[in-house]
């Protein structure tokens, strides 16, 4: 009966993220039926939006009444946006007598400010535990100027659904991406319980993926403390991760990428996912933060090799691991190409003589998965040289 005036509720329903419910009208006038479907389109956007915000962002409300340092922001949006809806559903119709001019509001007047604040936009942050990647695809720039860039645009636009898809599957987040370097995040703003698995997995899918299709890839694993929330100001937010797990992760990624190894994680990870991924040990970095140092002091990260995910007679199985004591290890074909790394790292240089047979392959090792590239050329010759000389990113991030 006021069809205009429904459209005009919704879109204030809209404007504060009451979004549960998606109308259905229809209407006769085709320039009306239009805005509709615009709406209902517009919805459905939001409500996809809105599920990547953390819970208990979305449901915390701002308080016009509670007004600090912080929340001062949020607060003055919150009132601003009270305003602009008062005024959008007021829909008033002057006749030329002022005796028949009336009002119709839509719906009554909001009892306080936190019944419309734009809470999904609130300015929060919260500590959760978290599993971040950097994923890269190494020399992708070249291909933008050997090959035909149309070409190159559909390679990367069917990566990007690819990695989409497989991110969903563990419930995570592509945060951003810069042409051919993508950050995916779990438990961060979207409740992930497996995420040291779910980061892992993808890692592993996203390298074979990769080689898959010609290309080359390098990544960077890490998990641990972080704060998440949503940052920013009046006119502009974004949700964001804050932690030394950052700078770290993007070093695991470049340092992968210079010793053409694929994929790196840091021991953390490597500690939780023993039972499910192949790893080998990968010396050692040097990184500002590290080890969750909030101070930005310039720390050593032990990192270690994904090669794949575990099948069998690549360990113990799930199941294995839970009764028995250090089953993670049972099995492991890189045993003694692990302790010559520790070895070499320590500085132990009689058990690296002793262990040195391990560069020139690993028994049990699957084919695809051997000692040769950067990483065992520069445990050669640090055992060769008796110094082993952590690689320093402190500088770069």
């Amino acid at each position: 009966t006021r069809p205009f005036a429904e459209v005009s509720s919704v879109m204030c329903d809209a404007a504060v993220m009451r979004i549960e419910e998606v109308p259905e009208r229809q209407s006769w006038i085709a320039e009306l039926n239009a805005m509709q479907a615009a709406t209902r389109l517009m919805l459905a956007s939001l409500k996809e939006y809105k599920s990547y915000m953390p819970q208990h962002i979305v449901a915390e409300p701002v308080d016009k009444g509670a007004v600090d340092d912080e929340s001062d922001e949020v607060s003055v949006m919150s009132i601003k946006s009270v305003e602009v809806e008062d005024e959008l559903c007021d829909v008033s119709v002057n006749t030329t007598s002022p005796a028949t001019e009336h009002v119709h509001r839509t719906r009554p007047a909001p009892r306080h400010a936190g019944d419309h604040s734009l809470t999904f936009l609130a300015l929060r942050l919260t500590t959760r535990k978290v599993s971040l990647a950097v994923l890269n695809i190494v020399g992708f720039a070249r291909l933008v100027r050997t090959q035909d860039e149309q070409d190159v645009l559909e390679m990367h636009g069917s990566l990007l659904l690819w990695l989409q898809a497989a991110a969903n599957l563990g419930r995570g987040i592509i945060e951003w991406f810069s042409g051919d370097r993508f950050f995916v995040t779990f438990n961060a703003s979207k409740i992930t319980m497996l995420h040291r698995d779910a980061v892992g997995t993808l890692g592993c899918s996203f390298a074979s993926h990769c080689q898959g299709v010609g290309l080359t890839p390098s990544a960077g694993l890490v998990s641990g403390d972080a704060k998440v929330g949503n940052m920013g100001c009046v006119t502009m937010r974004k949700f964001s991760c804050l932690s030394p797990l950052v700078p770290t992760v993007h070093a695991l990624e470049r340092h992968a990428r210079n010793l053409q190894v694929g994929l790196l994680c840091d021991a953390a990870l490597q500690r939780e996912c023993r039972k499910t991924l192949v790893m080998r040990h990968a010396g050692q970095l040097r990184v500002k933060g590290a080890a969750g140092d909030a101070t930005g002091a310039i720390g050593v990260v032990v990192v270690y090799q994904v090669l794949q995910p575990k099948g069998e007679g690549d360990g113990c199985t799930a199941e294995e691991w839970m009764y028995e004591l250090d089953a993670a290890d049972k099995g492991n074909a890189w045993r003694e190409w692990d302790a010559l790394v520790a070895a070499v790292v320590a500085g132990d240089w009689e058990a690296a003589v002793r262990l040195k047979p391990a560069l020139g392959g690993t028994a049990g090792a699957k084919e695809s998965v051997n000692s040769e590239g950067p990483l065992a050329a520069a445990i050669a010759a640090a055992l060769e040289k008796r110094e082993y000389v952590v690689p320093d990113y402190s500088l770069i991030f």
